[in-house]
């Protein structure tokens, strides 16, 4: 099998270098591979310690950073180095602050591609966030002896690791020396792919760390908060075209103001939802506006949103007619009740938020406005159940990731 595996690494790599020719985030990640061996030469480790996080991509670098901070807490001489797969995290990691001592694409996953990197990265511990699991790369960490911790594990059936020809998958399962996994299903999954009782505990998911910090040090928006001042607020978080023509179906039977902070901000989705929402007034241009006097306010830049939702009442999350749900933390930690499309499955905090009555599914526009109509009624409510519930959420990170 790991010949068959190595084979289909090879394949992927030829085809990604051939996809390359025309699509940017391809291209991206098979220019950035090339670059990775002379990163690490150029940033060799100078101290006693160095820890390596792998994220597979900007999500999971920020469910890292909790932990990564409380690293550097304990011990400041400690090296930081961070690799990514995707383009998303390596493009916009620099906007979360902690600066690490290096930072590349994960190479392809083959085996003196693995043990090479293994050597040059030097690094005593490897953690693993969420559910990357390089067989080849685990293999190479353990002939190093190298630690590898698998942090907010999460797991679900479908995966590999747990069908009846996985077994060369769950082997790399099994190089692992630590799991800290989100929940009793990824607990059980472990358990019957073979790990060890002793090397899993059930700690909970990293973000929730994350973005109570984010709230503690969001800054107020003057803006927004003249916009919202006296209204109810529904956000659309991260919309897709979906979640913005059931919004616009229901106009003229709300009776709140709405802002829109869409997941696409190219011209063409912008004048689109021009044309959807035509007294609307975009962010960019609120220096003359009137803002208490807007009804709608389409978000057309960047880095405002998560603030924004401290001056919500509901959140209406893009992504949940895809199976691409955005993430619904944000909101929540500001105590907002939150709706999305159906496809959410892939989320358990989604089911997690809806079983709590936190959450509700939405499937078309009748839908919407019942749950906008119980939200609304209930807010403040909800507001210090919601709040009081993410804080409880958070993770008590243990002793023996940081040290």
């Amino acid at each position: 099998m790991s010949v068959v595996y190595s084979f289909s690494i090879v394949c992927y790599q030829l085809l990604l270098r051939l996809v390359a020719l025309w699509h940017p985030k391809a291209k991206l990640l098979n220019d950035g591979r090339k670059e990775t061996f002379k990163i690490l030469a150029q940033n060799p480790s100078t101290a006693n310690k160095r820890y390596w996080f792998h994220c597979a991509s900007l999500g999971e670098y920020d469910m890292a950073l909790p932990l990564i901070e409380d690293c550097v807490a304990a011990d400041p001489t400690v090296e930081i180095v961070v690799s990514f797969y995707s383009p998303s995290g390596m493009q916009h990691f620099h906007k979360r602050g902690f600066v690490p001592h290096a930072v590349f694409y994960l190479p392809a996953d083959l085996p003196s591609s693995m043990k090479h990197l293994v050597q040059k990265v030097g690094a005593s511990r490897l953690y693993l966030l969420k559910y990357e699991f390089w067989p080849h790369l685990l293999r190479a960490a353990q002939n190093a002896s190298v630690e590898v911790l698998s942090v907010s594990t999460l797991l679900r059936p479908s995966q590999v690791y747990f069908k009846w020809y996985g077994g060369f998958f769950r082997k790399a399962l099994q190089r692992v020396s630590y799991f800290g996994v989100q929940n009793e299903a990824s607990q059980n999954l472990l358990l019957l792919g073979g790990v060890a009782k002793e090397k899993i505990e059930l700690i909970g998911d990293l973000r929730f760390n994350r973005v109570l910090a984010a709230k503690a040090n969001a800054k107020a928006n003057p803006s927004l908060a003249e916009f919202a001042q006296g209204h109810d607020l529904l956000i659309l978080g991260s919309s897709w075209p979906a979640e913005e023509a059931l919004v616009a179906s229901l106009l003229s039977q709300l009776n709140c103001k709405i802002l829109i902070a869409p997941h696409e901000l190219s011209k063409a989705h912008l004048n689109q939802l021009k044309t959807q929402f035509p007294k609307a007034l975009f962010f960019s241009n609120v220096q003359d506006a009137k803002l208490a006097e807007q009804q709608i306010l389409i978000l057309d830049t960047i880095g405002h949103l998560s603030a924004a939702y401290q001056y919500g009442n509901v959140a209406f999350i893009g992504g949940g007619f895809s199976g691409s749900l955005h993430n619904i933390l944000e909101p929540a930690t500001y105590g907002l009740p939150l709706l999305f499309g159906p496809k959410h499955q892939k989320f358990p905090e989604a089911q997690q938020f809806l079983d709590l009555g936190y959450a509700k599914e939405v499937t078309n526009a009748e839908s919407l406005k019942e749950a906008l109509d119980v939200f609304f009624k209930d807010k403040q409510q909800l507001r210090a159940q919601i709040e009081a519930q993410v804080f409880k959420m958070q993770v008590k990170i243990p002793y023996k990731l940081v040290n």
